[in-house]
């Protein structure tokens, strides 16, 4: 009989002792996976929220000019990026009359121009190659027309063509007034500023230079 106790009690122990066991390990699995989702909670916090990164939004209003571009007292930002597009659009255009004997500008005007006659552009061309050999130091001959034409550049025209004129273009109606732009030996564009009293006259130089002397010449009256 006693025998037969200390045989049961052998097995309670045993089967005790491994339920024990077992308890601490399923506690210990239970600890390490509520830490394991305590870090996880931090990771995802510190990855929602990271510190020293800048977002695209995070400074609106203050994008930076480009690098290449400096401001004068005659030139804004927006002259900058038009006097850039005219550079590559002249560019093309003198590749283009090269190669296929033609001219044209992708540049279009932003106000009504004037049509002109091929009478018009006789006595154009006429006064053009005229002033050109007369300043031969500065201009290539023989003149190149694809380096030669009405100009595309869009401030100009809307200065010629404005409803009120001041300065040299004054009383001057829009059909007398033209402006064609001419490559100098330089490799620099200037613009000659022509106009005339009335149809059928013959056109004068009134004035040369770029979009900056014109504007400053126009408006100052001088």
């Amino acid at each position: 009989m006693r025998k037969i106790f200390m045989i049961a009690l052998t097995i309670s122990i045993l089967i005790g002792g491994s339920l024990y066991f077992q308890n601490q390990s399923s506690y210990s699995e239970y600890v390490s996976m509520q830490e394991n989702k305590t870090i996880s909670k931090e990771l995802i916090t510190v990855d929602n929220n990271p510190k020293d990164v800048k977002t695209e939004n995070e400074n609106p209003g203050n994008e930076e000019p480009p690098e290449d571009a400096t401001l004068d007292d005659e030139r804004t930002f927006e002259d900058i990026a038009l006097d850039k597009r005219l550079d590559a659009d002249r560019k093309s255009n003198e590749r283009t009359y090269r190669e296929e004997g033609r001219t044209g500008s992708s540049i279009r005007p932003t106000i009504e121009i004037p049509t002109l006659s091929i009478d018009d552009y006789i006595g154009i061309y006429k006064t053009v190659d005229a002033y050109m050999r007369e300043n031969s130091d500065r201009f290539p001959e023989p003149a190149d027309n694809g380096t030669r034409g009405s100009t595309s550049d869009p401030r100009i025209q809307n200065i010629l063509y404005a409803e009120e004129k001041s300065g040299i273009i004054a009383g001057f109606e829009d059909e007398n007034l033209v402006a064609w732009a001419v490559k100098k030996l330089d490799g620099a564009y200037t613009n000659l500023l022509l106009g005339r009293t009335s149809a059928g006259e013959d056109w004068q130089v009134l004035s040369e230079g770029d979009v900056y002397q014109l504007r400053k010449e126009i408006s100052d009256g001088n």
